[in-house]
């Protein structure tokens, strides 16, 4: 045994760090050895050495993955004769076998983990991990398991319950076809993808293990003693991370490998896409189809066809135009204006790009000999001959994106002038798995084996570098959407989507349990193929469990659901499916699918889901911002705000929008209803602004749904009290996400939907111009020109002090003025004063008047009250003050009638009293049956003296007008009677 020690001890006093790394750990037992590295006080570097002892250099390597290089060592430092402490750690290594213990000091001492060194074969070596009580285990990647039959997809579940994880072939990321239980095709083929770290959650007690290793891996964790599997690793290298909570322990995961730059502002709307648009007509035809129906829409994806595939393709061929990444101009002509077009209409574009180019292509094979001479190709190992494929994308070469001056030629002399100084806006990596391969190719960085895993990962950085190289001549910000990755893929603008999922809820409901696991891993920007991409005939429905019992498929159905879901949860936002995309198709190959949401499903609620979406842009922008700036999750799995949470476990089905909103997916076709869980605390239900006190957790049964007042399937969401939610103005006339209009009119207000605490809360709104990077900085991290605006609410005697405080920082094109509109909840019959900066504002008549250019003044809608502060500089402090005083009868409202009854067959045409809430407003909750004749009227001195009805069925009141018609079925219905304007509404609640 040769065991080395640190012979100092150091403690140095809180916010003060060493000068550097102390020296490594090391403990050579037998053949082998262990070295730790103590980067910082809660984070380990670790090398099991399985066949060699460490007498010379400690350095442990690392992979692409990681990001941070510049530790600079714990606070405090101790070496004892078996191991040493840090502020956080402790931590003995056994001398017998190299077996690390890890007691966490500010997690009530326990000891978290045992982690030893592991020789499983000749084959796989690795490190194994004793399980100390554990309850649940997430991360690690993405894989869709085989669906049960009788059961449906995985809905819910972390790894520990399904006993590990693995892709299913020797090689780690891998493209393969989703099947049931039974081995029978399931309808889809998805890429399964390692993304090696592992967050372990007990009762009051987690860590995360990162295995920073490019070979294929595997995750067992079946056993009492986990088994970490690394095939033909010399090596183990891992990364012990320790954490308060799981927050804390994803932020510094996040510092190690590196948080994702700001995506374009577009990236966060709809864009529209198929496999695939054949040329502009299609596509402006689909465009303007979305615009004529008031879709807002923020552009597109070319997939094969824009570069020639569909007419120019030849199977097996040279002359195939993969990798000519130029524009086919029969099908597209005069690209660059046409882009520019688009462009002005608010449209962006995202073109496809795959690793393989064809030996002549379109273009006389110029790009496959330029990357030839660059020596970008993949090599059969031991010669310089270029690796020959021959697929369905022709006879070609594979890019060795590890080979960086290659990849930089490519980009520079390929991509960017063709994609990139046409305005394209982003990039669509296809094939990143990489779907075909050769196991005897090599490349820059090694054979196929220490190659295969970081493909989509270099790929996507070759792309990030080459903005960042060409930064003065265009500060347009590297975006790209990629089929696969591994952990470090989002710190290169990448965001992922799930690969060629099947159109069937099922398939739906293992993509957003997958979303969990990634979102753990790092990837806030993780999207499906929105309805579908295979919709063939023989797969719609086929065991299809995620269909309510009596029913059966419907494509719109599923569609619409997928697409409600997707509205809150995918980023991009991107419907798309296969609309018979291979050239050649027929028959059952050839399936016509649409996939804009303007002419499939429920399109009328497909656009109230759609426009949901967009009014929340500022909220989705400012978390953007934070993922950027602090490593918090966009959309975060609900285990990981709430872990001691045990009814949480694994559950993917619900999740939270950053920290204040959490959603319940639509899980199943024909449901009406689904049951929610509101973990402890106070909630609000987003859409209704009905109130949930959750002490130890509250499930809520049958939840609707279903809407029929609004006519769409609506994903039950609630706010947390305290919700500061930022919004946009958004209407018929919306035509993107920053706000443009068809009609060239603006509405740049800001909006704040805020639910009432009794604790004081805030919020930072995020802005920036929502395209460029202003600069890298040295280790090449974007920074951008940014304005923040915090918005606060604080409790105060009898109602609530909100401000909206001066901007701070700038941008070009950031507005200095603009009106702002608080909404914020009161009980219903409060009489409510507002007032702005001390001054008292006036109320005003109804919403119309609110909604005015330059209003000012506050109206109240039921239990809702809106407040303008007029146009204000967006450099001053905006302070209302809303009290509200408790009154149930004489609340002294102005009225023009002393009292309102609703007579009906909901009571026999008796009175239910109407209560007056507001000046001149009126309302009372109703309940009616599912009768097709439900009916009632207005009264208002209880004998039919002086009564009101509505002869034209348009919402306006006539003295003895006809019975008003309920038109939406049985249930609870408030209604809202406006006196000074002789109008009313009917809402189902």
């Amino acid at each position: 045994m040769n065991k080395k020690l640190l012979a100092i001890s150091c403690l140095l006093a809180p916010g003060v760090s060493l000068a550097a790394v102390p020296e490594a750990y090391v403990l050579n037992y037998g053949s082998a050895s262990t070295v730790i590295n103590v980067l910082d006080d809660d984070l380990l570097h670790i090398s099991f050495r399985h066949h060699s002892n460490t007498n010379g250099p400690t350095t442990i390597r690392n992979t692409a993955m990681v990001f941070k290089q510049d530790y600079t060592g714990p606070q405090v430092y101790s070496p004892s004769s078996n191991g040493f402490s840090t502020k956080e750690l402790s931590v003995s290594v056994n001398s017998d076998n190299g077996c690390i213990s890890i007691v966490e000091l500010h997690q009530s001492n326990k000891q978290s983990a045992t982690v030893c060194p592991a020789i499983y074969d000749a084959t796989w070596k690795g490190a194994s991990v004793q399980n100390r009580g554990m309850h649940s285990v997430y991360g690690l990647g993405q894989t869709f398991a085989p669906i049960d039959p009788n059961n449906g997809g995985q809905i819910n579940g972390e790894w520990l319950q399904t006993g590990g994880f693995g892709t299913p072939d020797d090689r780690g990321n891998t493209f393969s076809s989703v099947t049931y239980t039974d081995g029978a095709y399931a309808g889809a083929t998805t890429p399964r993808l390692q993304f090696p770290v592992l967050y372990a959650v007990g009762n009051d007690i987690n860590y995360a293990l990162f295995l920073d290793s490019k070979l294929k891996n595997s995750f067992n964790l079946s056993r009492e003693w986990w088994e970490i599997r690394n095939k033909d690793a010399a090596e183990t290298n891992l990364y012990y991370l320790s954490g308060a909570d799981l927050p804390d322990l994803r932020s510094d995961f996040m510092e190690l490998v590196g948080r994702p730059p700001v995506p374009p502002k577009k990236a966060l709307g709809m864009w529209v896409s198929e496999f695939s648009y054949d040329n502009w007509a299609e596509l402006d035809d689909t465009i303007n189809t979305l615009r004529q129906n008031n879709f807002p829409v923020d552009g597109a994806l070319l997939d094969v066809a824009w570069f020639g595939f569909k007419h120019a393709w030849q199977n097996n061929s040279p002359a195939n135009p993969m990798g000519d990444l130029r524009f086919d101009e029969q099908a597209f002509p005069n690209p660059a204006g046409k882009v520019a077009s688009l462009k002005n209409d608010g449209i962006g574009l995202i073109t496809i790009e795959e690793s393989y180019v064809s030996k002549q292509g379109n273009y006389g094979g110029t790009n496959y000999n330029g990357m030839a001479a660059q020596g970008g190709f993949a090599k059969n190992c031991g010669t310089d001959d270029i690796t020959e494929f021959n697929n369905w994308f022709g006879v070609s070469g594979m890019i060795d994106w590890s080979n960086t001056k290659a990849a930089a030629w490519w980009h520079d002399n390929v991509r960017k002038p063709n994609i990139t100084d046409l305005g394209i806006l982003g990039h669509w990596t296809d094939l990143g798995e990489p779907e075909d391969y050769r196991s005897y190719a090599c490349y820059s960085i090694g054979n196929h084996a220490n190659y295969n895993n970081v493909h989509n990962l270099l790929w996507s950085k070759s792309i990030y570098d080459g903005y960042v190289r060409n930064h003065s001549q265009n500060p347009q910000r590297p975006y790209s959407i990629a089929r696969a990755g591994t952990v470090g893929s989002q710190r290169f603008g990448a965001g992922l989507w799930s690969g060629d999922i099947g159109g069937r809820l099922d398939h739906m409901n293992m993509h957003y349990n997958a979303a969990m696991q990634m979102s753990f891993a790092g990837i806030d920007y993780y999207s499906s193929d929105i309805g579908g991409f295979w919709r063939k005939s023989d797969d719609k429905g086929k065991r299809d469990t995620a269909i309510a019992p009596g029913t059966g498929y419907n494509e719109d159905e599923m569609y619409s659901l997928w697409f409600a879901n997707a509205a809150w949860l995918d980023i991009p936002l991107r419907p798309h499916g296969n609309n018979c995309g291979m050239p050649g198709a027929t028959g059952s190959d050839c399936i016509i699918t649409e996939t804009s949401p303007a002419m499939i499903g429920n399109t009328a609620g497909n656009l109230s889901n759609l426009r949901q979406r967009y009014e929340l842009i500022p909220y989705y922008y400012s978390l953007a911002h934070r993922a950027y700036q602090y490593g918090e999750p966009v959309i975060a799995p609900m285990p990981f705000y709430y872990q001691n949470d045990t009814k949480l476990i694994g559950l993917a089905d619900q999740k939270m929008i950053g920290k204040d909103i959490l959603v319940a997916n639509l899980t199943t076709q024909f449901a009406q209803t689904r049951d929610v869980y509101l973990p402890a605390g106070t909630w609000y239900n987003y859409h209704t602004f009905e109130k949930y006190e959750s002490a130890d957790g509250l499930t809520l049964s049958n939840v609707n749904q279903w809407i029929a007042s609004e006519n769409r399937n609506r994903v039950p969401a609630y706010a947390r009290a305290g919700a500061i939610i930022p919004m946009m103005y958004v209407d018929e006339q919306t035509k993107d996400v920053f706000g443009h209009r068809k009609d060239g009119s603006a509405h740049n207000e800001l909006i704040a939907k805020i639910f009432p605490s009794s604790e004081a809360s805030s919020f930072t709104l995020y802005e920036d111009d929502g395209s460029t990077v202003a600069y890298y900085d040295d280790g090449s991290v974007p920074h951008y020109q940014v304005r923040e605006t915090l918005i606060s609410q604080t409790p105060v005697s009898n109602g609530v002090q909100i401000t909206i405080g001066a901007a701070s920082g700038n941008f070009s094109g950031a507005s200095s003025s603009r009106n702002n509109e608080v909404r914020y909840l009161i009980n219903a019959t409060d009489k409510a004063t507002v007032t702005l900066n001390g001054t008292p504002l006036p109320q005003l008549a109804n919403r119309a008047a609110l909604l005015k250019d330059g209003a000012k003044g506050w109206f109240k809608e039921g239990s809702v009250i809106s407040v303008r502060t007029g146009i204000e500089s967006v450099l001053t402090n905006k302070t209302v003050v809303i009290t509200a005083e408790n009154c149930q009868n004489d609340c002294g409202f102005a009225s023009n009638q002393p009292s309102f009854a609703v007579r009906g067959t909901n009571n026999g045409w008796t009175s239910t009293e109407m209560t007056l809430i507001a000046d001149n407003t009126w309302q009372a909750d109703v309940t009616f049956g599912s009768s097709n004749d439900e009916r009632f009227k207005f009264d208002v001195f209880g004998d039919w003296s002086r009564n009101f009805g509505d002869n034209g069925a348009d919402g306006s009141l006539e003295q003895g007008g006809a019975d008003i018609t309920v038109r939406q079925g049985e249930g609870r219905y408030r209604i809202t009677l406006f006196d000074n304007s002789s109008t009313y509404s009917v809402t189902k609640i």
